[in-house]
């Protein structure tokens, strides 16, 4: 295979993961674009051997570089570590245990280049409950359809998944970096800060396998109180910023959707909401709690305190709505 100066740029952070890290590899080495992409592999003081197989795979091909920390650091430390020896035009993160269609960088990135104004781009995934499993083996056992991009339904929960592709120039340019301060929700942080400045495009292709262990030991799982109130606190901030930059008109027409939503009866409207994901995964309605939570921030930005309390006390005993009792303890501080 003859290297060509890379197109994208593959991230792929590794601790304890030794037994998918080759697997990982062979993934993105196999890719039709291939010789035009660059691996850079951040071994985060693992305690396991992936060492030895790194310099196997640099010894043989040059555009993988490796970096190694005396110490474990978080998954957005690690990514943003391997950023910034960056040189593709685009980036990825590649997480071990996870694999693609062999054309899944090719079509990401040349979706990138026939969209200039887009700033990131997201696909469909099998989901396989079996480690090590390549993308074209017949074990995946269900797919994640993921629905088409709005604001909204982003700031209803992570739609874009863990194989989005991105423009450098986010980082470069832009200075739109993983916020280390986070340990399961970093990425929504990142995707919510670059929907502020550019438009996101989900393309309906299934393009990759998102292993999800079956004893559910993937990281975001580990926590979960963590990975819901790290979301939360991503959703009132970003829900908050987006009500703060729309017009009067844009506000009026919002607060419109919304209320037209509470107007249904809560239970019919999970009900619906419930059919809308089976049957019409890409264009579900917005959830209950969301509406909930999310018009009580904007009549907390008209300074209607006391119907933002009675919106959020109504849905925070409904599942996820964790975002809703945050929100109704900062609004509780008004009435003190």
């Amino acid at each position: 295979m003859s290297w060509e100066s890379p197109i994208i740029s593959a991230i792929v952070s590794t601790y304890n993961s030794e037994q998918f890290l080759r697997g990982r590899l062979d993934d993105l080495l196999n890719q039709s674009i291939g010789n035009k992409a660059e691996i850079i592999i951040v071994n985060s003081g693992s305690q396991q051997n992936e060492d030895v197989i790194i310099q196997e795979y640099i010894s043989r091909y040059q555009h993988i570089k490796s970096i190694k920390t005396p110490f474990r650091e978080s998954i957005y430390q690690a990514w943003n570590r391997g950023i910034k020896l960056a040189t593709g035009k685009y980036i990825t993160n590649a997480n071990t245990d996870d694999r693609l269609h062999p054309k899944a960088l090719e079509i990401l990135s040349s979706i990138l280049d026939s969209n200039p104004h887009i700033g990131l781009v997201y696909a469909d995934q099998k989901i396989s409950t079996e480690p090590s499993v390549a993308y074209n083996d017949k074990k995946s056992s269900r797919t994640m359809r993921r629905p088409q991009y709005s604001r909204l339904r982003l700031l209803a929960g992570y739609i874009v998944g863990p194989q989005a592709v991105w423009r450098s120039s986010l980082h470069f340019k832009d200075q739109i970096w993983f916020d280390e301060s986070y340990e399961v929700a970093g990425d929504y942080d990142f995707v919510c800060r670059v929907a502020e400045k550019y438009p996101i495009l989900h393309t309906s292709q299934i393009l990759g396998s998102y292993y999800l262990a079956r004893d559910k030991s993937n990281k975001e799982y580990q926590d979960i109180d963590k990975t819901a109130t790290e979301t939360a606190k991503i959703q009132i901030r970003y829900g908050k910023r987006y009500i703060d930059v729309l017009n009067a008109d844009q506000r009026k027409k919002l607060k419109s959707k919304l209320l037209f939503y509470l107007r249904i009866p809560s239970i019919i409207h999970i009900v619906i909401f419930r059919l809308s994901q089976n049957l019409s995964p890409r264009h579900y309605i917005l959830p209950r709690a969301f509406v909930n939570w999310m018009s009580a921030l904007i009549l907390m930005k008209e300074g209607d305190i006391e119907t933002s309390i009675k919106l959020c006390k109504s849905c925070i005993n409904y599942p996820r709505a964790v975002t809703a009792r945050l929100l109704l303890q900062e609004l509780l501080k008004f009435e003190e």
